[in-house]
Formats: C-alpha cells, structure tokens, sequence
C-alpha cells in the first residue's frame, strides 16, 4: 500500500472512528427522566467540521461533550383529538418560510422545558404573523404552573390545555424564565390566549406532510412538533441541510416554520416522495446552535422513513382569527 492510500485510510478511519464515538457518547434515556433531560447548557461555539459522509449539513467538533436539555413525554390521548387538514382546498406552495415575521430564538437552558418553548412560540408566533405581537411571553409561569405537565420533567402537546386555552399566559416580564427555579403566581395578567388546540392529522398515522403544509398554508402559522433529538448527530447540527437521518424515539419538542418540497407532489397518502422535502424547524437551544437557531432537515431519508422522527406527531393552535 503507497503512502498516498495509507494516508486516505487513516483519515477515513479517524472520521469513522469520530463518528461512532459521537453516536455512543449521545445516549439518553428517553423516558422522561431528569437525568436524561439535563446538561450543561452550553451552547456551542467551536467551528463547524465538514464531513464527506453526510455532504449537506454540518456538525460541531467539540472536546467537551454538549448535552441540551429535551423534556419530552409521550402520552396517549383520545381520537378525538386528532384533526386531519389532508383533504381541505387550500393552495400549498412548494416553499413556505415564515423565520422572517418569528418572534426571537429562546434557551431553555438545563431545564427539560422544550414543551413550554414550543408551544409558547407556536403562541406568541400565531399572533406575531397576525400582526398582533403581544410581547414576550413567559415559558417559566407555564414550567410552574401546569397540571398537565411534569415542570423541568418534560411535558406533552396537552401541557397547553389548562395553561394556554382557554387561560392565557402572561408576559416574560412579569415572570421571566428562571430555569423552571420561578415561583410564578398562578394569577398573573394574561396577555394572549387561543381559543383551543388540536393535534395534527389521524392518531393511528400521525400528520402527513399534507396535513401539516395543509394547515400552515392556510392559517399562516407554525405548528408544535415532537423529534427524535437524542439520536445521530442531531444535536451536533451546525449549518446546512440536515440529513445524517436516524431512527428514534420521540424526546424533544420544538416548531415546524417553513419547508421546501423541492418540486415534488403527494402522493395519494398525503406525503413525498422518500428523501424528498426540507423542513425548516425553530429549536429552543439558543442562537449559537444550528443556523441561528433554527434547521433544515430532510423530512425523510431515501427509504422514506422520517428523518430523526421528525413532526411524526404534531399540534397546532386555533386562534380564532
């Protein structure tokens, strides 16, 4: 073997070497245990490693291990809940992108409050494309004062049922996030509501893709979306389109803002072609992770299957607008 192959073998090895450990060393448990919900919190600021491997997207090369907080728990609700926007007349572009009318990024910090963040900016974002940005909206009174939730513990789409519809929430100013450590009074002003929720699409199924572009096109809003962030380099993703796809269970909740369906059509089950589409997702990790915040995924990978069990369930808000 010449040098010139020794060195490409070498190389090859170290990068599938990184890659594995990389995998091992993101292990959670993803049952809701506060354990598997807390890091360091550090957000990551070490430059972005490109890989041959996975061409479209970027991930972040660090000595120091970087664990994000999650906090979701998956729970069962009734059929009745699901509401499918498959079939409804409404024109559907190939792209949507809604980041440029988007309240600002969060940080959920150490705490598993991803169920607060997300639906706290499918919220205030529902209002703010309405042109009715009521402000800053505090995710710590939810983390304190939710029934349907388990605070710093994780939470579900139905964490919004008692806290936000028909209830409200108050404003960040009035209790701004302390890392689930506030002690919110219950009574606070509120200073916007909705006028209820569902989740998206049929429960044995989940959302198609068409029921979720279905539903954005024709309110204008984002969605609330569970993800499979513990698994492959999700959590390393610095920049690009994302599509080191991995298989998962759901442990992350965060927000569906845009996709790009790069030309192609539904089938006849409401869904792409496999390792068609990009969505474009809003994450509660901080500026300095992603792209400022947000991603782009491939919504499935090349077998079809979702990438990272992205939006494999989702909710939405009625505005009552």
């Amino acid at each position: 073997m010449n040098k010139k192959l020794i060195a490409v073998f070498f190389a090859f090895a170290s990068l599938a070497g990184y890659a594995a450990a990389a995998d091992r060393e993101v292990t959670f448990d993803q049952s809701g245990d506060m354990g598997a919900m807390l890091g360091s919190a550090r957000e990551a600021s070490q430059p972005a490693v490109s890989t041959p491997f996975f061409p479209e997207f970027t991930f972040t090369e660090s000595a120091e291990r970087v664990v994000y907080a999650k906090g979701f728990i998956k729970k069962d609700l009734p059929a009745s809940m699901w509401k499918s926007f498959k079939d409804v007349k409404v024109e559907i572009p190939n792209a949507l992108d809604l980041r440029p009318g988007l309240t600002q990024i969060e940080n959920q910090g150490s705490c598993g409050s991803c169920w607060a963040f997300g639906l706290t900016a499918a919220h205030r974002d529902g209002h703010a494309l309405a042109g009715k940005d009521p402000g800053r909206l505090s995710q710590e009174w939810m983390v304190n004062n939710s029934t349907y939730a388990a605070g710093c513990q994780g939470g579900y789409f139905d964490s919004a049922n008692d806290i936000v519809a028909p209830r409200g929430q108050p404003l960040w100013k009035d209790c701004p996030y302390k890392n689930g450590n506030g002690k919110c009074r219950a009574d606070l002003p509120i200073a916007a509501s909705i006028k209820g929720w569902f989740m998206l699409g049929e429960k044995a199924s989940g959302p198609t893709v068409k029921d979720i572009e279905a539903y954005m096109a024709s309110t204008g809003k984002e969605i609330a979306i569970a993800v499979a962030a513990g698994v492959g380099r999700w959590q390393s993703y610095s920049g690009g389109v994302y599509n080191a796809c991995k298989y998962g269970q759901l442990d992350h909740m965060i927000n569906i803002v845009g996709w790009d369906n790069e030309g192609a059509a539904f089938d006849e089950n409401g869904n792409l072609p496999p390792g068609k589409g990009v969505w474009i997702l809003r994450n509660s990790w901080g500026t300095s992770w992603g792209e400022k915040g947000f991603m782009r995924t491939r919504m499935t990978d090349a077998a079809g299957k979702r990438c990272n069990a992205v939006a494999e369930e989702a909710a939405a808000y009625d505005f009552g607008q």
